[in-house]
């Protein structure tokens, strides 16, 4: 197992222009990239791209889908005109939108950070894989890019329904349901995350822990599903009772 070794930005073959010309190919070459990136890892130009993605994915649906989709909820929750002249400052300012693209600016690393260091954990120290933390790093950052046809495809989608909830996946099959028990929401949840786009990242995931770690094709695919699915679960039982503790339902 190698060291964790230091974070280097996008100093691989042909520099900064070099890397975005790999971030863009990760989606349609995965197993080249992360050949190359193995050699001489990076992260720089893919986490740009997905910060400015998700700051202007904020810009846009912000002011036109997202907070009128709030009061809508507010609506239909029953609160009373005093509550929502309360919370009128944030549902008619630009407070929500700064908040929203500062979030997008420090969240965006945040969470590719996190993403490395499970990955880091399960396939290198308990599956005893050979990489360092900087390669970890390097295939969670350009797993991400996928982030760009997925803005793509789901921002017209939300402009369109003038609801942040697209779905492109098994989602469509159960409709979100304010007055459902724990069961539903949480089916709901789980199928909402068996999306297109969601599976595509967790190929990428995995074949760049494939080439990372010198993992066969099948563990890498099984260690790579498997930290998915323990996520998946989590996330929607944890979402499932937030939505319930705030509906009062």
């Amino acid at each position: 197992m190698s060291s964790v070794g230091t974070l280097n930005a996008g100093g691989g073959t042909g520099g900064f222009v070099g890397s975005l010309g790999r971030a863009f190919r990760v989606l349609f070459a995965p197993t080249q990239v992360f050949t190359e990136l193995e050699r001489k890892p990076e992260w720089l130009a893919p986490v740009v791209i997905c910060i400015l993605v998700a700051v202007l994915s904020s810009i846009i649906l912000v002011p036109s889908v997202i907070l009128p989709h709030q009061r809508q909820l507010m609506e239909e929750r029953g609160l009373t005109e005093e509550q929502l002249e309360a919370a009128r400052p944030w549902l008619e300012s630009g407070r929500t939108l700064i908040i929203a693209v500062v979030t997008s600016v420090v969240g965006t690393p945040i969470v590719l950070l996190i993403v490395a260091g499970v990955f880091h954990l399960v396939c290198g120290l308990l599956l005893r894989g050979q990489a360092n933390f900087m390669r970890t790093f390097s295939v969670a950052a350009f797993a991400w890019m996928v982030s760009l046809p997925e803005a793509i495809v789901k921002v017209p989608l939300a402009l369109a329904s003038k609801s942040p909830e697209v779905q492109t996946g098994l989602g469509l099959l159960m409709a979100r349901d304010q007055s459902a028990g724990f069961g539903y929401r949480f089916v709901q949840s789980v199928l909402s995350n068996v999306d297109i786009f969601t599976l595509w990242k967790v190929v990428l995931l995995a074949l760049g822990v494939a080439v990372m770690f010198k993992f066969t094709r099948r563990k890498s695919y099984y260690a790579t599903g498997g930290i998915w699915l323990v996520y998946v679960l989590l996330a929607s039982a944890a979402g499932s009772i937030i939505q319930l503790s705030t509906t009062g339902r």
